[in-house]
């Protein structure tokens, strides 16, 4: 499903300044908008690890903090514009949403931009927030559209600086499409990719102990008879777990 909405902003203002001065090196040299994105995970004993992979092919490692209130915040600092990617693993594996990307441009850049966590994560039920800059972009009607497995709500608020923030609503998992359009055109990054996780993820890390729990993953092998799943506690030993197939095609 498909949600497309027009977003009215005020027209750019001429008279917006800084108070910060602008010497030649600033104008020659655009500054790169630092990727940060919050993600519910828990981290137990296991080592948490992030790698980006650059438009040029070249590799980084983002900086990874666990906030230990079941949460882990990501931080980039780009050297490259372009669409990067980028995976989050824990004791090898990929956690909940990852990979995952996002597009990379100037803070000031001259033209209509986008930028946030909802252009690259996101939860279920929970509002995906991001940012559009149209600050000394000129004249031109600004549209957006949401595709994924659900239909998502979409609210564009106009911040009145020049910039306006756009939420959505996005009620069952999977990749989502944002699209951004100024002027009947794509903007830069557009259409982004966020990855949409269940509830079951976050239900999942907040667990007491001596509690069950059910979790539903999209699996695309069907015999249940081929398949085995454990659950490995903090102390190291593995529980077996009960597969069963759901209407819904998951298990």
């Amino acid at each position: 499903p498909a949600v497309e909405e027009p977003c009215d902003t005020a027209p750019s203002s001429p008279l917006w300044a800084t108070d910060d001065p602008m010497g030649p090196a600033d104008r020659m040299e655009a500054t790169l908008r630092p990727f940060s994105l919050v993600i519910p995970f828990t981290v137990q004993k296991g080592e948490i690890r992030g790698e980006v992979r650059m438009p040029s092919g070249r590799t980084a490692h983002p900086h990874i903090t666990d906030n230990k209130d079941g949460t882990v915040t990501v931080k980039y600092s780009p050297t490259e514009r372009g669409l990067h990617e980028m995976d989050i693993r824990y004791d090898g594996n990929h956690i909940p949403g990852s990979p995952l990307q996002f597009y990379v441009d100037a803070i000031n850049s001259g033209h209509v931009t986008a930028f946030g966590p909802g252009l690259s994560h996101g939860l279920v039920n929970t509002p995906a927030i991001f940012t559009i800059t149209t600050k000394d972009a000129g004249e031109g009607g600004l549209s957006l559209a949401v595709e994924g497995p659900s239909k998502a709500e979409i609210s564009c608020k106009d911040n009145k600086d020049g910039t306006c923030t756009v939420s959505y609503l996005p009620t069952a998992p999977g990749d989502y499409n944002i699209i951004v359009k100024f002027d009947d055109q794509n903007i830069a990054g557009s259409p982004f990719m966020a990855k949409v996780t269940g509830e079951d993820f976050t239900r999942m890390s907040q667990l007491s102990v001596g509690t069950a729990t059910d979790v539903s993953l999209k699996i695309m092998e069907t015999d249940l008879s081929s398949l085995t799943a454990t659950i490995r506690a903090p102390s190291g030993l593995e529980e077996p777990c009960l597969l069963k197939k759901l209407p819904n095609r998951h298990i």
